[in-house]
Formats: structure tokens, C-alpha cells, sequence
């Protein structure tokens, strides 16, 4: 699914990311890389997963694009630097010719010169060419004629079906100038946000991206 703003294509994938090929960026949102060893680690039961599918998908990701740059909208790390660290520090190492950088995010408490160690760049937002700005949320004081790419609220929707039965799914969420990007995380849950009737929802069901009707949510 291809959408248009401010000029620039941005395509919206089902892996639960955006790519704007005019500028060769990739851009993912709240991966909270560890969240289920966070758990763990506070006596909180969470299954042991024999490889870290989010880390998989973003080398998938990168192999297919090959993206000039890869901007984390926040939340790249749960909490503290846990055993997943060493595992997303080996993928960008394999990926030399390809800048990354993170905007910080609420849950990014790692130290930045652990960041710098892996060639991460560390800011609070990107601004890229047309007025358009990446960061982890919402500012409070939204910038006159920006329109901003976040993350940090895992936007989700509930779709009724035929019957009374109701599926959720991740989506984008875009609402007057901002586009809310899904987790990328496979553990992050959703959050139901109220839609208003000039949003537009594109869902990420059966390995798609949708655009479903207000009146459907």
C-alpha cells in the first residue's frame, strides 16, 4: 500500500513498517527488543523463543529494500541492555553501508555510547525534506505545516465480522498530520485509539495492508 504525503511516497508494509523509496529510508517503530526477557528477569512468565522473529524480519526487511538509512522511531531496547543486544548488534554489522539511527524513545535507557559502539546515531527527531519529521511520539507543541511519522502508541483496530465475532489487527493510524506507525515487536500488544470520521486506518491483515472504513471499525 502506497500512500501520499507532502509529495513523498511512503509505502506502508505489512512487516509493520514504512519505506520511502525517494530517500531509501526504512522506518520502524517499538521494536522493545528483550520485552519477554524483562519479564523473565522480574519473575513474570513469558515463552522462550528459540529465535527472535522481529530481529529475523528486519534482516528480511533489509535484504529485500536495501534501504540507504534505517530510522528507529523509539523504544528499540525494552528497559535495561539485555542478551538480545549482541543479536541486533551482529545484524547491523552485516549491514555496514547502511546508516542507523534511533530517535529516542521513552523506553530507550540504555546508555547512548552503547548505541555509538553499534554505529546507532541517537537524536530526538529526523527531519527529512518536505516538512516531514520521524520521532518517537507526538511533540506537545506540533510545528506549523510539519506532518510527523511516530510510533510509541501500537495502534490497533477491532473489526467486526459477519457475526458477532471481532478480530484485532495492527495498523497505521493517520489522523491530520500525523501518521502512527504499528510495533514492530511481535510481543507489544495494541491500543484501540478513538477514530474520528476524517482518520484513515490501514490495517495489516493476512499479510496485507488495507484501508478500512471508519463506519467498519
Amino acid at each position: 500500500m502506497t500512500i501520499t504525503i507532502k509529495g513523498i511516497e511512503i509505502c506502508l508494509l505489512p512487516q509493520k513498517a514504512v519505506y520511502i523509496p525517494q530517500q531509501k529510508i526504512m522506518v520502524i517503530a517499538d521494536m522493545h527488543l528483550g520485552k519477554l526477557a524483562h519479564f523473565r528477569s522480574k519473575g513474570i512468565f513469558a515463552p522462550i523463543r528459540p529465535a527472535n522473529e522481529d530481529l529475523e524480519n528486519l534482516e528480511l526487511l533489509l535484504n529485500k529494500y536495501k534501504p540507504g538509512e534505517v530510522v528507529f522511531l523509539g523504544d528499540l531496547f525494552h528497559s535495561e541492555i539485555n542478551s538480545e543486544y549482541d543479536d541486533f548488534s551482529n545484524i547491523v554489522t552485516k549491514f555496514p553501508h547502511i546508516r542507523f539511527t534511533l530517535t529516542k524513545g521513552n523506553h530507550d535507557i540504555i546508555p547512548q555510547d552503547i548505541f555509538q559502539d553499534a554505529n546507532i546515531s541517537v537524536t530526538q527527531e529526523k527531519d527529512l525534506s518536505n516538512g516531514i519529521v520521524l520521532r518517537h511520539e507526538v511533540p506537545r507543541n506540533l510545528r506549523e505545516g510539519v506532518f510527523y511519522l511516530v510510533g510509541h502508541i501500537h495502534p490497533g483496530c477491532t473489526i467486526q465480522g459477519k457475526g458477532r465475532q471481532t478480530y484485532r489487527f495492527p495498523c497505521f493510524h493517520y489522523s491530520d498530520h500525523v501518521l502512527t506507525l504499528p510495533a514492530f515487536g511481535k510481543h507489544t500488544g495494541l491500543f484501540i485509539p478513538d477514530f474520528h470520521t476524517n482518520d484513515r486506518i490501514y490495517a495489516i491483515m493476512n499479510e496485507e495492508v488495507i484501508r478500512v472504513a471508519i463506519t467498519s471499525i
